[in-house]
């Protein structure tokens, strides 16, 4: 019984507080206009004649719904948020376009190796951005453990209390 309190204790100190990664950004480089329940707003046209509205969600420094220049590509749009957080997946980032807005676009899902533009400058990687796409860049496989971790060690927590109320139940009932 006392090793599994000890296993409890290390789960406990090893895991994080709290997830990393999927957090509602406040602050940044571009112009807040707003925040809204967590959420942010940036105008990042700085002026630009033609504007877009588009969303930046997953791990990134600053996620939130910017308003860019329609000439935004996908690493503009990345480095007005802040650029990927250290948990980031650059390899799979994806966009998703709003086919309600231009039902012309033939693929509504694209997915982008940042990596490959990084290393290599494939162009077809930094994809130019159309209004109302989102824009996720996904978490690593180390972002997925320490979320996991984080839920086994609540678990472990709250099966910790019981066995205590069940165990001090029971020797005061003796």
């Amino acid at each position: 019984m006392k090793y599994i309190f000890f296993l409890i204790a290390i789960v406990m100190f090893v895991a994080p507080a709290k997830p990393q990664g999927l957090m509602l950004g406040n602050g940044g480089t571009g112009m807040q206009l707003g925040t809204n329940g967590g959420s942010s707003y940036y105008d990042m046209s700085l002026g630009a004649g033609l504007t877009i509205p588009v969303n930046l969600w997953g791990f990134v420094k600053n996620p939130g719904r910017y308003v860019v220049s329609s000439s935004t590509n996908l690493v503009q749009l990345l480095s007005y948020g802040g650029g990927p957080t250290e948990l980031a997946r650059i390899t799979d980032v994806r966009i998703i376009h709003d086919r309600k807005v231009d039902s012309t676009l033939r693929e509504l899902v694209v997915l982008c190796n940042l990596e490959q533009f990084q290393k290599l400058g494939d162009l077809s990687q930094n994809p130019m951005l159309y209004p109302g796409d989102t824009v996720i860049v996904p978490g690593n496989a180390i972002s997925t453990f320490q979320t996991t971790l984080s839920v086994v060690r609540d678990i472990a927590l709250v099966l910790q209390v019981a066995a205590t109320i069940f165990l001090l139940a029971r020797s005061t009932s003796n």
